[in-house]
């Protein structure tokens, strides 16, 4: 019986930090730019002068990446050389959604409208629009 306790309870407490894991990422997504699903980001990017942003390395980016879309690696933006305007719109993504999550906040930081800061949620890796 003890066992079977301790069981749960090791179960229980792993489900409940991964799920206050999940609702701190997106609520810090949410308090930084605008988030949306592959499908929106997609729709979005298209048609618009925004300015569409791959988050990652230049080797990840040079194999695959959404056309229209310049590289400019998160560690550019933590030294301030971004070179990206005020005035448009900024479609982030990363392999993952958290890199996009940290550059968001530095361009915030920076002067940046929440309202001109789309991040892709999931990720580039869950994209289906390539």
């Amino acid at each position: 019986m003890n066992l079977f306790l301790t069981l749960f309870l090791l179960v229980f407490f792993w489900l409940l930090f991964v799920g206050l894991s999940w609702l701190f990422m997106f609520l810090l997504a949410k308090s930084r730019g605008i988030v949306l699903k592959g499908d929106e980001f997609y729709q979005k990017t298209t048609g618009k002068h925004g300015q569409l942003v791959d988050l990652r390395d230049s080797a990840p980016y040079k194999r695959s990446h959404m056309r229209g879309a310049r590289n400019i690696p998160t560690l550019n933006f933590t030294q301030g050389k971004s070179g990206l305007r005020k005035d448009r719109d900024i479609f982030l993504y990363d392999d993952s959604i958290r890199g996009a999550i940290r550059v968001a906040g530095i361009l915030k930081k920076q002067g940046f409208s929440k309202s001109k800061i789309f991040i892709l949620r999931g990720g580039y890796r869950q994209y289906k629009g390539r």
